[in-house]
């Protein structure tokens, strides 16, 4: 199965895609390896991450 998802640009889904892609990466570097220290993350990183 195959799921499209389509997005116009300037709306709010664009950003609530782009914070959810945002998460995603910030949490695999979390979790992969032990790459948290060197990631470079700010508290303004975590803040989303945990919002």
């Amino acid at each position: 199965m195959m799921v499209y998802r389509l997005v116009a640009r300037n709306t709010i889904e664009e950003k609530v895609m782009a914070l959810q892609a945002r998460k995603a990466e910030l949490f695999a570097g979390v979790m992969d390896g032990g790459e948290f220290a060197s990631a470079g993350l700010t508290a303004s990183d975590i803040r989303e991450l945990l919002g």
